[in-house]
């Protein structure tokens, strides 16, 4: 109470991270934007390996850290790099595609109960996050930056990213537990 006013407390337990998980978290976003070198193979490459490769980082992070808005944090500050970076298919407005696919998955996992340790709510939320981030991507180069692209390239760079993040997830799973067992441990 000061001066006859009382001042609520604030709770730090919804978006509060220790020291130990903010290093987890950020070597986790250095893992994503070290995954970004797939691209470099061209986009047949890329499109197979880079959503098997963001799946278990993004499905790893959920389990190590097992915290809510571990996604969210990950998926706001890919967002703000990747506006800083200006992606060269379809333009700097397509780092919105992170927040979007950072978002459902929080969702499915906030709504779930399990923060990454349901191994069927993993893949689902794999393969939700990475179509969200295909269809959000492809939506902003075609319907913002007017990109005209043939409809069958559309359904390929929406469709032919499933299976992977699918893997992806799975994959994470797999990982994230032997991770977390390491983590735990120390």
């Amino acid at each position: 109470m000061r001066n006859g006013i009382e001042i609520p407390k604030i709770q730090k337990t919804r978006f509060y991270f220790t020291n130990k998980e903010i290093v987890m978290i950020a070597a986790f976003f250095a893992l994503m934007m070290f995954s970004e070198i797939i691209w470099v193979g061209g986009l047949l490459i890329g499109n197979i390996f880079y959503g098997i490769v963001e799946g278990i980082i993004v499905i790893t992070a959920a389990l190590v850290i097992g915290k809510k808005y571990t996604i969210l944090t990950l998926g706001i500050v890919k967002t703000i790099v990747e506006f800083s970076l200006a992606n060269m298919y379809g333009g700097t407005l397509v780092a919105l595609s992170y927040l979007a696919a950072a978002i459902v998955l929080e969702i499915i996992f906030q709504v779930s109960g399990s923060y990454g340790n349901n191994l069927k709510i993993d893949v689902i939320g794999a393969t939700v996050y990475g179509t969200v981030l295909r269809v959000t991507g492809v939506s902003i180069t075609v319907f913002f930056y007017g990109m005209t692209l043939p409809l069958w390239l559309i359904i390929i760079l929406v469709i032919l990213p499933i299976i992977p993040f699918t893997i992806g997830g799975f994959l994470g799973y797999k990982v994230g537990e032997r991770v977390k067992n390491v983590v735990e441990s120390v």
